[in-house]
C-alpha cells in the first residue's frame, strides 16, 4: 500500500479553503438571522403565568385571506424618532421632548405604504383579551415590548389600531419585505401639521399609561419616540392573563444592539479570524 503524502504548501492551501467555507456558511447563518418573519405563533397565558388557554400559528397568506386588511399599500404610515432639545428647565425639557406639536424628526421616520392585520383580530383567534390583560409581541431576534388591553381594543383615534404590517409598497410581501412583519401603530391625521397619518410622542402620552412609554437613552437623558414600539420581524404574540402580582413581561427601553446584529458582528470577527489565523497560502 503506497502513502500519499502532503506537503506543507498542500495543508496550508486545504487549511484556507476550509476557512473560506466556514465564512461562507457564518454568512449563510447571519443572512437567516435577520430574515423578515412570514409566520405568528399565538397564545393565551392563563394568569398563572404557565398554562397555555389556547394557541394558533397562522401565516401572513392566511391572514390576509381569512382577516380585515388594514391599508390599502398606497397611505403612507409615519411614527416619530427623538426630539433632540434640551433646557434647564426641566418640565419644559420634558415637554418639549414630548412634542405636543408633532412637528420633528415625523417625516424622516414614513414606515411605508404597507397592509396588515390587526393585533386585536390576532389576539382574537385565541380568544381575544379582557381589560387588564396584556400582550407581548416578540420579534424572532427575542426584542419585545408590551402593551394594555385597552390600546390594543379601545385605541383613541390619535393612536390608531395596532397592526403587523406584512405588505409594503416597493418591497411586496414578506419576506421580500425585509422588515416585516412589523408593528405599525396607523394613527389619525388629526395631531400634525401635515396632514399625515403620524404617530407621535405626544400621542403616545396621552394613550396610554406610564408604564408604556418608551426612551430612546443617550448619555443618561431620556427622548421619548414611538420608533422604538415599532417591532420588527415579529415572530409572536401572547397574551397574558390579569395577574396583580407580576409585572408584564418587556425588554427595557435602553438603547442596546439586537440579538441579530450581535451575531453578524460575532459571525464576521469569528470568519476575519479564521482567515488571517490560516493566512493566504500564496
Amino acid at each position: 500500500m503506497s502513502c500519499v503524502i502532503t506537503s506543507p504548501s498542500e495543508i496550508k492551501r486545504i487549511r484556507y479553503r476550509t476557512s473560506i467555507i466556514c465564512v461562507f456558511a457564518i454568512c449563510l447563518i447571519i443572512h437567516g438571522a435577520g430574515a423578515a418573519s412570514t409566520r405568528i405563533h399565538i397564545q393565551k397565558i392563563s394568569s398563572d403565568g404557565k398554562t397555555v388557554i389556547a394557541e394558533k400559528e397562522v401565516d401572513f397568506q392566511w391572514m390576509e385571506s381569512n382577516l380585515p386588511v388594514y391599508g390599502d399599500g398606497v397611505t403612507h404610515y409615519y411614527h416619530q424618532g427623538p426630539v433632540f432639545i434640551d433646557n434647564p428647565d426641566q418640565a419644559k425639557e420634558e415637554s418639549l421632548r414630548w412634542n405636543p406639536a408633532e412637528d420633528t424628526n415625523v417625516q424622516e421616520k414614513d414606515m411605508g405604504a404597507v397592509k396588515g392585520t390587526a393585533v386585536k383580530d390576532l389576539a382574537d383567534l385565541v380568544g381575544g383579551m379582557e381589560p387588564g390583560d396584556t400582550v407581548t409581541i416578540r420579534a424572532s431576534d427575542g426584542f419585545t415590548k408590551t402593551f394594555a388591553y385597552k390600546n390594543i381594543y379601545q385605541p383613541p383615534d390619535r393612536q390608531g389600531p395596532m397592526v403587523i404590517t406584512w405588505y409594503r409598497e416597493g418591497e411586496g410581501y414578506v419576506p421580500d419585505y425585509r422588515t416585516g412583519m412589523r408593528l405599525i401603530f396607523f394613527a389619525d391625521t388629526s395631531s400634525n401639521p401635515w396632514g399625515i397619518h403620524a404617530f407621535g410622542n405626544c400621542d403616545w402620552h396621552e394613550s396610554t399609561d406610564p408604564y408604556y412609554y418608551y426612551y430612546y437613552i443617550q448619555g443618561g437623558e431620556r427622548y421619548p419616540t414611538t420608533t422604538g414600539l415599532s417591532v420588527q420581524m415579529v415572530s409572536s404574540l401572547t397574551i397574558h392573563q390579569v395577574n396583580d402580582t407580576t409585572q408584564p413581561e418587556t425588554v427595557p427601553s435602553t438603547t442596546s444592539l439586537p440579538l441579530s446584529i450581535l451575531i453578524i458582528i460575532t459571525g464576521i470577527l469569528g470568519g476575519c479570524w479564521i482567515v488571517f489565523h490560516t493566512g493566504d497560502p500564496r
